[in-house]
């Protein structure tokens, strides 16, 4: 299927220019030499470089080889930009990780905290329970059998002073000193 319609001349016609029949494309500025020259081979529709010396305008000898451009540092400044940015994106990144890591550690804490609270909250009411007078009283009657004491079967037991004891506690000049409040008879 052909189109038939003829080209309108428009907006989009007039912004395509021709390009130069000798434009090459690559890194070059306009003021390098040209060192290739395109040539139409006879039979086919290709285009080939041929090497082709810089020629001066003065004479017809070759001119001299223009020198190496040196290199501008902005690429290495972007790297080094770029190492920077990539470096400081991944410090970020680790120091966000550790910080959700130490927030579940603190989370996980928190949770035993809380259980430990609650297990000593109860062991603290079971010991209030077990302590009572009611309850020994209870698995004395029940468990062990014992029963009150009759006031009659009530006896005081009084012991004799050791004399060992009393001589250890003469002070000088043989006096005896007062064993104090809290010691045993």
């Amino acid at each position: 299927m052909i189109d038939a319609r003829p080209t309108r001349p428009g907006p989009a016609a007039s912004n395509r220019r021709a390009a130069e029949p000798d434009f090459e494309h690559g890194l070059r500025r306009a003021s390098d030499p040209r060192t290739t020259k395109r040539q139409a081979s006879p039979g086919l529709t290709a285009h080939r470089p041929v090497e082709e010396p810089a020629r001066d305008s003065a004479s017809d000898a070759p001119a001299e080889a223009a020198p190496l451009r040196r290199p501008n540092g902005l690429p290495m400044l972007l790297l080094v930009a770029l190492a920077l940015v990539t470096a400081a994106g991944i410090v970020q990144v680790r120091a966000r990780a550790r910080v959700l890591e130490l927030g579940a550690e603190i989370a996980d804490m928190t949770g035993t905290h809380s259980g430990l609270l609650d297990q000593r909250r109860r062991l603290e009411a079971e010991r209030a329970y077990l302590r009572h007078p009611d309850y020994i009283h209870s698995v004395a009657a029940s468990r062990l059998q014992m029963v009150p004491a009759a006031p009659e079967r009530i006896q005081t037991i009084r012991l004799q002073p050791d004399p060992k004891t009393l001589a250890n506690q003469s002070g000088p000049k043989g006096q005896v000193q007062k064993p104090s409040p809290g010691a045993a008879p």
